[in-house]
């Protein structure tokens, strides 16, 4: 069985052209202008990035703790570990830099996701930086970006 086509009105085609168009110039508006918060038309710069060969720096953060039982302990990057990921940790960096009650939050969700696990009495961001030269690794230094006392 064969039905033939279609066509489009104008009015159609007007208003498909118009989404289209109001789609791409949100897409265009955010990757200059947006960030992160923006997506799914924002610039995604957790995966979209280079480095220079030469003295570039790459820079990773992730989270570690202090347990009430006196123990250092490094946590889990994901949603069933510590409720964030580490590109989630980097889009928001700005901000648990200017307010670290914010991972508050990460030792709640830790002490409801696993609850037999000592309590976490102190929660550090560290960071990474890693110094290139002719596109090796020459340098590493770790600082703690963030610390927050827990509640």
């Amino acid at each position: 069985m064969h039905f033939p086509a279609l066509r489009l009105g104008t009015r159609a085609r007007l208003w498909r052209s118009a989404v289209a168009a109001a789609g791409i110039g949100a897409l265009l508006y955010t990757s200059a202008y947006g960030a992160d918060d923006d997506f799914p038309f924002g610039p995604m710069t957790q995966f979209a990035f280079s480095v220079e060969n030469d003295g570039g720096e790459i820079v990773s953060h992730w989270l570690e703790a202090d347990t009430a039982t006196g123990a250092h302990v490094k946590l889990s990057m994901d949603a069933v570990g510590s409720g964030m990921k580490r590109a989630e940790i980097e889009g928001q960096m700005t901000r648990l830099a200017r307010d670290p009650s914010l991972l508050q939050g990460i030792a709640a969700g830790q002490h409801r996701l696993h609850p037999r696990e000592p309590r976490l009495t102190r929660i550090y961001i560290v960071k990474q930086v890693q110094t290139l030269k002719h596109g090796k690794v020459v340098s590493t230094t770790r600082t703690n970006a963030v610390v927050w006392g827990v509640r």
